[in-house]
Order: structure tokens, then sequence, then C-alpha cells
């Protein structure tokens, strides 16, 4: 069993990066006094008084991310497509450096600076998750040996669906909250489905 578990070391490490970026961020939510998530994005939390659990929160996930999706792309994806193959992980990589630099606690001193910062990695965060999480599920419906579950890619489907609604909503927040779980549910079940298999 241990020597199975060895060998997904990257898995492992992608499950409990998300778990504690969900946990984290999903716990400083509900310490922040008066936080509504269909009034306040995501990013608000890292002003409020629970900021230093959502920074710890993206620094871990975003770190812990980028083994996880060479491992899905060397391993679990081998042989299907390698030239969107290889995108898909370089926007995988790119995009966790980003999560991890949102974790980053705003300077007062240079607050205009930082939003601008903050702003750009924010978005590169979202798209990039969508974009490489939408490459990943194309790979995943066209692999021949449907070694991943129809609603993997589905979901990944989906991801992209609601990221059109974030761009388009009045209720920008609440999608926000809506994409970040989704998302985070994808990388969850598809850790878990390479260590459990």
């Amino acid at each position: 069993m241990f020597d199975k578990l060895k060998n997904k070391m990257e898995c492992i490490f992608g499950f409990i990066g998300v778990i504690i970026a969900g946990g984290l961020v999903i716990t400083a939510a509900f310490l922040t006094p008066g936080y509504n998530p269909i009034e306040y994005t995501v990013s608000s939390l890292g002003l409020g008084i629970a900021k230093s659990l959502f920074s710890i929160g993206f620094v871990i996930g975003g770190s812990l991310g980028i083994p996880f999706y060479i491992y899905l792309e060397k391993n679990a994806l081998k042989g299907i497509n390698e030239i969107i193959r290889r995108i898909a992980t370089g926007i995988s990589i790119f995009t966790c450096v980003c999560i991890a630099l949102v974790g980053i606690i705003p300077d007062e001193t240079y607050i205009e600076l930082f939003i601008l910062f903050h702003g750009f990695v924010m978005v590169v965060a979202f798209f990039g998750s969508v974009a490489y999480i939408a490459l990943f599920s194309f790979l995943m419906f066209q692999d021949p040996k449907s070694y991943f579950h129809k609603y993997h890619p589905y979901l990944g489907f989906l991801i992209v669906a609601v990221l059109i609604g974030l761009c388009i909503s009045l209720l920008q927040p609440l999608v926000e909250w809506i994409l970040t779980v989704l998302i985070m549910v994808w990388i969850f079940l598809t850790a878990l489905h390479l260590i459990l298999n």
C-alpha cells in the first residue's frame, strides 16, 4: 500500500493542497464578521481579520498544485495529444504560481501597486485555471482507455460555462464563489481518482 502511494506523491500533494486551501478559505469566510458571499468576492477575504488563513490557503494550494499537474500530464494522460498536454501543463504551472501569489497580503504603503498586482494574478488564477481544466478535460474526454469517469470532463466543461457566467453576471461575487468551489472540486476529484486508481 505504501509503495503504491509513494509512486503517487504528486497526486497526494494536489489532494492535500486543495483540501487545505479550501478549508482555510472557507474558514476565513466564516471568521470574517459580516462577510456575505453574495456581496463580497473571494479576494476581499485578504483584507479581513482572517487574511492570514486566506493567504496561507492560496500559497499552499498553488504551490502543491504544480507537481500534481506535471504528474497528470506525464502519467495519467500520457499518449493523448502531446501538444495539448504540454500547453495545458504550461498553463497550469504558470497559473499555480499566480494562485500562490494571490495569497500575498496587501501592503498599505503601496496599495495602488498592490491592487494592480493582485488584479493581474487573480485574473490569471481564474482564467488560467479554467483554461487548463478545459484542456485537461478535453484530453480526458478523448482518452481511448477511458481511465477517467465521464463526470471529470463534464465537470470541467461546466466550469467553462460558469466562467462565462461570471463575465456577464450581475451577481459576480456569488458566481465567483461558485467558480472557485467548482475548480477545487474538480482538482479534489481528479487527485482522489489518481490516488485510488
